[in-house]
């Protein structure tokens, strides 16, 4: 079926305007055609425009391009619409034959209303169709989803029954399974914390123990008159001993406490090692050397620090041969002694809390240095050198 323009094609070659015949035989659902001759109406029909409107435009086509208009040449009645219908043509005045014009009209509201109509009902139905098609999609989610859930439910429960030793890991979603990833990697935190724990408990009470032991036996020696009253300068000696390591404690303990948005204050490196070294010169047999280039002030708190660089000078007063040096340049701490070389495979763990060397010796010491001065965001570590051992102290 075609619309206007065809139409209008159609019957433009079909109508003769010699014989004023019209042999139009195609059948057309919005369409009629007006053919005026000489002013008056010729031949229409009426099949989809009423009569009324036929003649409406057979009244305008006449009034405007056959009364009082004598051109020749070809004029096209360009395309208008008027309430219900839209009309187009030519009107023609060729030579051996009266003035003509040729018609189309076309009922445009039917058509319109023909191509529109359907439309809400299919809008509505596609809509209605995507509904259900959503819904069944998020049941088919919604469902796998908890039934996910569930299983990681099951699992975190069975985590806490075995005390974190069954894993917590599921196929399912990306997200789900990030989620049960995250869990399980936070259930091996828990598990090396707690066996962290254990060990500094055990290490703990081994490291209190001797000094313990110590004191008890010589005490009881007093009393039982085998050891005179000189013998309570090795229970005073080692009373000391247990208030160092009673003291490391509680430092250690302290740091967990220490707020990360806690006010710092700019300290002087020159100045907190210039007071360590002269407490530690009347305590050690070795040669202690103190260069300093440059003052280092950073953000921290005193107290603290003096702790961290006294259980280093703890360490290398302990180990040394014959000299300490201490050198301070460029924002960079080094604290060498040429005492003997720590086992490279020993290294790496020195600074964790109450790890046993090569010696047997462990402690709190080297644990609470790297703690302390992370939280101040400075690194530390120890090399051996030539001839010794060297901690080094930088900003991360």
């Amino acid at each position: 079926m075609a619309y206007l323009n065809d139409y209008y094609a159609q019957v433009r070659v079909d109508y003769d305007p010699y014989t004023n015949e019209l042999e139009y035989d195609h059948k057309s659902i919005y369409n009629d055609y007006l053919i005026i001759r000489n002013g008056s109406i010729a031949l229409y029909s009426n099949e989809n425009v009423s009569e009324e409107y036929i003649n409406y435009v057979a009244e305008h086509v006449i009034s405007e391009y056959f009364e009082n208009n004598t051109t020749r040449s070809n004029q096209t009645i360009t395309y208008v619409r008027y309430k219900d219908i839209a009309y187009m043509g030519i009107v023609s005045h060729p030579m051996g034959t009266p003035k003509f014009a040729v018609v189309v009209v076309s009922n445009a509201t039917e058509y319109i209303q023909d191509m529109t109509g359907s439309v809400p009902f299919y809008a509505t139905l596609a809509f209605l169709s995507i509904l259900v098609l959503g819904n069944v999609i998020i049941w088919l989610w919604s469902s796998t989803t908890v039934s996910k859930l569930k299983v990681l439910q099951e699992k975190i429960d069975d985590m806490i029954k075995t005390d974190y030793q069954s894993d917590v890991r599921i196929d399912a979603a990306e997200e789900i399974t990030s989620l049960a990833n995250a869990i399980d990697n936070m259930r091996n935190q828990i598990k090396e914390n707690e066996r962290t724990k254990k060990e500094m408990v055990q290490n703990m009470g081994h490291d209190l123990k001797t000094p313990i032991a110590v004191i008890k036996s010589y005490a009881e020696a007093i009393l039982d008159g085998i050891e005179d009253t000189d013998a309570a300068q090795l229970i005073i000696k080692q009373a000391d001993i247990l208030n160092k390591k009673v003291l490391q404690i509680m430092e250690y303990n302290k740091l967990g406490y220490i707020k990360s948005d806690q006010k710092l204050e700019d300290v002087s490196m020159r100045e907190v090692l210039t007071s360590i070294v002269n407490n530690y010169k009347y305590i050690t047999h070795a040669e202690i050397t103190l260069n300093i280039d440059s003052d280092w002030v950073h953000p921290m708190i005193k107290e603290n620090l003096y702790v961290a660089i006294s259980n280093i000078m703890d360490n290398a007063v302990r180990y040394v041969q014959s000299k300490i040096i201490i050198q301070l340049q460029n924002k960079k701490l080094t604290i060498y002694n040429d005492g003997e070389q720590i086992d490279p495979e020993f290294l790496p763990r020195m600074f964790k809390a109450y790890e046993k060397g090569s010696k047997g010796q462990f402690g709190l010491g080297l644990a609470i240095v790297k703690q302390t001065l992370g939280m101040f965001g400075l690194s530390i570590r120890c090399d051996n050198k030539p001839n010794g051992v060297e901690f080094t102290i930088e900003q991360l």
